[in-house]
């Protein structure tokens, strides 16, 4: 099987080529794709160098799944086009989390919806597949009603970019130094930031 990762120097990324080498993935082939800036480094796969492209033309010629993981953005620039070159997407963005005619899918919830695709399957946010894994037995012996729900989520929720600001701020505490938030202050604080949202679409 041949493969495509979008978005594969970044800490989802990373992760996902992970797993698919722990789990032992039928893997002939592997395309690692980034942004512009990451074009040239390489990625570890199997203990094999993979080289980082720039996505083209060609990008998706070939590849039987394609994953993406490289932010929303990319995600409805690029998941079309490879679907048309014959690519089956699994999308970790929110790009299309939304959108009814895209397979939401928990693969130990409802794993069956994956037959129902066109060409993309979204992945909730981490902390709904998390969450949902222990109500759906809930569910399905008492008909949960309402759900009310708090998350403390990892900095690494942000990428790389999170990560290094959680280290960098934590040092510069450790020294004494005054902290500069980018965009907020993450280290050594455990809320910088809340919100709420909406209630998701059902499935």
């Amino acid at each position: 099987m041949k493969l495509a990762v979008v978005g594969a120097t970044g800490a989802v990324g990373q992760t996902t080529l992970k797993i698919l080498d722990e789990r032992k993935f039928p893997v002939r082939e592997l395309r690692a794709f980034a942004s512009e800036r990451s074009v040239g480094k390489s990625v570890t796969f199997k203990g094999e160098k993979i080289r980082v492209e720039k996505i083209g033309p060609e990008a998706f010629r070939g590849v039987d799944v394609a994953f993406f993981s490289a932010g929303s953005a990319q995600s409805r620039e690029y998941a079309l086009q490879a679907v048309k070159a014959g690519a089956v997407v699994v999308d970790k963005s929110s790009a299309f989390r939304m959108d009814p005619t895209v397979p939401l899918v928990v693969p130990e919830i409802n794993g069956h919806r994956v037959k129902g695709h066109r060409g993309i399957v979204a992945c909730p946010n981490c902390t709904t597949i998390v969450t949902v894994m222990p109500l759906k037995p809930l569910h399905d012996a008492g008909r949960l009603r309402r759900v009310i729900a708090t998350s403390f989520q990892a900095v690494s929720g942000a990428g790389v970019n999170g990560v290094e600001e959680l280290r960098s701020q934590t040092l510069a505490w450790a020294r004494g130094e005054a902290i500069t938030p980018l965009p907020r202050r993450c280290g050594c604080r455990s809320s910088p930031r809340t919100r709420s949202r909406s209630t998701p679409r059902p499935r």
